[in-house]
């Protein structure tokens, strides 16, 4: 099974009239690196509150440490693939990249159904002021 159909194993249905998943909450970077085993993704350590989450691999360099973003966790119904050709929706579910076991996805505005298909390499950068922890909504963009 390759790295595409681990990720995206359980596809949702069309998900883009709906509303951001209780599951996609605000993240604080706290730390990242570059994977072990792919020049391209990085290794990221995030805060949502009352926890961290670690690892979760990224293969966007949109980001430093400090910055709020938006974290899909594991069961999270993610609107949009840009893996997929008709951009089906899907259900997140924890998978081994290169090696490394993923504990979520930082998600993009075109993965959100927020930003148009341009947008999709780009990860969400929120206010400085988004609640670490709280639920993701649109207004929380920078």
């Amino acid at each position: 099974m390759n790295f595409l159909s681990r990720l995206f194993s359980k596809k949702s249905e069309d998900l883009s009239s709906s509303k951001i998943d209780d599951n996609i909450v605000v993240a604080e970077v706290q730390h990242f690196e570059k994977h072990p085993n792919a020049d391209r993704l990085r290794v990221v350590k995030l805060s949502i509150g009352d926890r961290e989450v670690e690892p979760v691999v990224c293969g966007a360099a949109n980001f430093n440490i400090g910055d709020k973003v938006v974290l899909a966790l594991p069961g999270a119904n993610i609107p949009r693939s840009h893996r997929d050709p008709e951009q089906k929706g899907f259900v997140l579910e924890k998978a081994t990249i290169r090696g490394v076991e993923s504990q979520g996805m930082i998600c993009s505005a075109f993965e959100l159904n927020l930003g148009p298909e341009s947008d999709k390499p780009e990860i969400l950068i929120l206010k400085p002021d988004a609640p670490v922890g709280g639920k993701f909504s649109a207004d929380l963009i920078e």
